[in-house]
C-alpha cells in the first residue's frame, strides 16, 4: 500500500515537472515572436512616414519648379507684351507724317503673330489699335472755365439715346466734372468730383452708371485727344450724336462714302449726299488726322498670358499705361 503511494506520487511529480518544463520552454517562443511583430509593426511605421516626407518633398519641389516656370514665362510674356507695345508707337508715329488717318490703318495689327523666342521656345503676340479719335470726349461737357459746353452735352444725350440709354444719365455725367455744387438732378453732385475724367473707368462711380450702361458706351467714349471726330473712322452712334440735324440715315451715307474712298479733307464731307448743310456746320467738330490711339497687346507663352493697355500720340506720349 505504502509502494503504491509512492509510485503515484513519483507519477505526479514526473507531471508535474514535464508540465513545468513545458512552460518553460514555450514562454521564450512566445516572447520571439511578440518581439518579431512589434519590429514589423515599428518598421512599416518608419516606412510610411518615410514615404510620406518623400512625396511632401516631391510636392513641393514640383509646385516650385512650377512658381518657377510660370514666373519666367510671365516675365517673357511681358517682354513680348512690351514689345508690342513698341513695335504700335513706332507704327502711329509714322501716322504722323499722312494727311489723313482711315479705318485702314486703325487696323494695323489685330490679328494674332506668331514669335520665336529664345531657346526655340514659341509665343504668340496680338496688337490692336483703336482710334481714340473716333469716339466722342466726354470731357468735353465742361469747358476750361467750368461753364456747361451745351451743345456738347446735347451730342451725348443723343448718343445715348442712340444707344437706348436714358439721356438724363448725361447730366449726372456734367454734375459729376462741373465745379459748382448745383445738382441737375436730385443727389447727382453726392460725392463728385468735380474735376475732369482722367479714365472712363471713372464713369462706374457715377450713380446711375450699371455694368451694363458702363459696357455699352464703353467703345464710343474717351478721355484722350483733342474732341475732333475723326469722320474716317467714327462709326455710326458718334456720327449720329455730332449735331442735331444728323441721323442715322446720314450716318449710313458717310460711311458708305468712305469705304470707297477715305476723306482727305474734313470738307468733302459736304459731297456726301444730304450732307451739304449739316456738313458745313459741323466743320468745327470734325477731322480726318487722329492723334491719339489705344493700344491693346497680349502675348502668350506657354499659356501664361500678359496683357498691356496704353493711350499714346503720335508724339509718343504715353498718357495712359495698364498691366495685368
Amino acid at each position: 500500500m505504502r509502494s503504491q503511494k509512492s509510485e503515484v506520487r513519483s507519477q505526479n511529480t514526473e507531471a508535474t515537472a514535464e508540465k513545468g518544463f513545458n512552460s518553460l520552454t514555450l514562454a521564450p517562443w512566445y516572447l520571439t515572436l511578440n518581439k518579431k511583430g512589434s519590429a514589423l509593426i515599428i518598421v512599416l511605421l518608419i516606412v510610411a512616414i518615410l514615404t510620406g516626407l518623400v512625396v511632401e518633398f516631391a510636392y513641393e519641389v514640383y509646385i516650385g519648379t512650377s512658381a518657377l516656370s510660370n514666373w519666367q514665362n510671365a516675365q517673357k510674356a511681358s517682354l513680348l507684351s512690351k514689345s508690342g507695345q513698341t513695335l504700335s508707337l513706332n507704327y502711329i508715329k509714322n501716322l504722323a507724317g499722312r494727311s489723313y488717318t482711315s479705318m485702314s490703318d486703325r487696323d494695323m495689327a489685330d490679328e494674332i503673330m506668331p514669335y520665336q523666342l529664345r531657346n526655340g521656345e514659341q509665343g504668340s503676340l496680338k496688337i490692336k489699335i483703336i482710334d481714340e479719335n473716333s469716339k466722342f470726349n466726354i470731357n468735353g461737357i465742361i469747358y476750361p472755365n467750368g461753364m456747361t459746353n451745351e451743345n456738347s452735352l446735347l451730342s451725348l444725350k443723343k448718343l445715348f439715346e442712340y444707344l437706348n440709354i436714358n439721356p438724363s444719365l448725361a447730366l449726372s455725367i456734367a454734375d459729376w466734372m462741373d465745379p459748382d455744387a448745383e445738382p441737375r438732378l436730385s443727389n447727382s453732385e453726392y460725392n463728385a468730383k468735380n474735376l475732369y475724367l482722367w479714365s472712363i473707368d471713372e464713369l462706374k462711380l457715377i450713380r446711375g452708371m450699371d455694368h451694363k450702361t458702363f459696357e455699352l458706351i464703353k467703345p464710343f467714349i474717351t478721355v484722350y485727344g483733342s474732341g475732333l471726330i475723326n469722320i474716317n473712322t467714327a462709326e455710326a452712334p458718334v456720327l449720329t450724336a455730332l449735331h442735331e440735324n444728323m441721323t442715322e440715315a446720314l450716318a449710313k451715307k458717310i460711311l458708305d462714302y468712305r469705304e470707297g474712298s477715305p476723306f482727305e479733307n474734313k470738307g468733302q464731307i459736304v459731297k456726301v449726299s444730304g450732307m451739304e448743310g449739316v456738313g458745313i456746320q459741323i466743320q468745327n467738330l470734325i477731322t480726318v488726322k487722329s492723334s491719339d490711339f489705344r493700344i491693346v497687346a497680349s502675348a502668350s507663352v506657354h499659356k501664361i498670358i500678359r496683357d498691356i493697355e496704353s493711350v499714346m500720340n503720335t508724339s509718343g506720349d504715353i498718357e495712359y499705361w495698364r498691366e495685368q
